[in-house]
């Protein structure tokens, strides 16, 4: 047992220190985005760090650059995922308010048309 409490917690930080940065990088951009509401900061702030972690980790994959740039590409991506957060959010709410209307219409064109002879 303590050497399973002894892993789960060194992969905590090691998720927690791979998050720092991007976290980071979305809170510098919140301080000069002062009129925004608490609920669209935390939004922002989840979406910036998950979009720059992700993104770090892909292009870590490709390229093999030092950790150090790493961290400062995911403080950057941070602070830019966090500008972008407003229209993603406003993208992905037009998709899914238009996704019924496509779908309907995609059904609709498999049924056979009621047409009189």
């Amino acid at each position: 047992m303590p050497k399973f409490l002894h892993e789960f917690l060194e992969a905590a930080l090691a998720l927690l220190g791979s998050l720092l940065p991007a976290g980071l990088g979305a809170i510098v951009s919140m301080l000069y985005d002062m009129p925004a509401t608490w609920a669209k900061r935390v939004t922002q702030l989840w979406i910036g760090i998950v979009v720059s972690y992700f993104v770090q980790r892909a292009i870590g994959a490709i390229y093999p650059l030092h950790p150090f740039v790493l961290q400062a590409l995911s403080f950057w991506l941070g602070m830019i995922a966090f500008k972008a957060a407003p229209s993603f959010v406003s993208g992905c709410a037009t998709a899914a308010g238009e996704l019924p209307t496509i779908v309907r219409d995609r059904l609709l064109a498999f049924l056979p048309s009621k047409e009189k002879k």
